[in-house]
């Protein structure tokens, strides 16, 4: 599992070497927080609608971008690369974990864990339900900034949502086939987020959460982290 979220400059490394324009960049638009998800003309991974630099984590990508970096670092770096299936996503966040947040079961013990919707957050967006704290940041942060969970593994929750490669299945904790790295339906019409992003509150940070997405949404809360196959 990465240890952080696919940064802005790897994904500029992918770019670069590719040409590869992501969707939002094809189509001229992507999602964006301004009091309320606004169809952003121009909006991209390149100006996601505040300040980013090179440790941030990219957002404004698609399901379908991540799975095109996912192939490029395949290629250059001869390994099986993939986005983690929602089972794999909710064991490397606990870490070992049964509580509510890999924290614990309290929201206010989370206090230096991730980048989430806090007080900062909620003077400028007032009304957002927040942590109770000040973490620093109202939108991204460099990744690494914060605890890293019992696995080496930073910003499990929060910071930005991560696409995993699941299809949705509101059954999901009525798994069909093996319990044991398990995997979601065979098709769909949504793939599955997880881990909250900057705009979440308590509610969106527990590590049970997960929400759909189609494919191709692109918003400046969600980005993704990749799994690397062991032979």
């Amino acid at each position: 599992m990465g240890v952080h979220h696919v940064t802005c400059g790897q994904f500029a490394a992918f770019v670069q070497q590719t040409n590869y324009k992501t969707e939002a960049e094809q189509e001229g638009w992507s999602l964006a927080w301004n009091g309320g998800w606004q169809k952003v003309e121009g909006a991209s991974w390149r100006k996601c609608g505040f300040d980013q630099n090179d440790e941030h984590p990219v957002v404004c990508v698609s399901w379908n971008d991540a799975v095109e970096f996912c192939n490029w670092l395949g290629r250059t770096s001869g390994k099986t690369v993939r986005l983690p299936t929602e089972a794999r996503w909710e064991y490397a966040c606990r870490a070992g974990t049964e509580t509510m947040y890999p924290w614990g079961c309290r929201p206010e013990q989370g206090n230096g864990w991730c980048n989430a919707a806090d007080m900062a957050a909620a003077n400028k967006f007032p009304g957002w339900l927040t942590f109770k704290w000040d973490d620093g940041y109202v939108f991204t942060s460099p990744v690494g900034k914060f605890k890293a969970n019992a696995f080496g593994l930073y910003d499990m929750t929060g910071n930005a949502w991560q696409w995993s490669s699941d299809w949705y299945d509101p059954e999901l904790l009525k798994p069909k086939g093996p319990l044991t790295d398990t995997t979601g339906p065979a098709g769909g019409a949504y793939r599955v987020a997880r881990g909250g992003g900057w705009q979440s509150g308590p509610n969106y940070c527990r590590s049970a959460v997960r929400r759909m997405e189609a494919p191709a949404t692109r918003t400046n809360m969600l980005g993704f982290r990749v799994v690397v196959e062991i032979p």
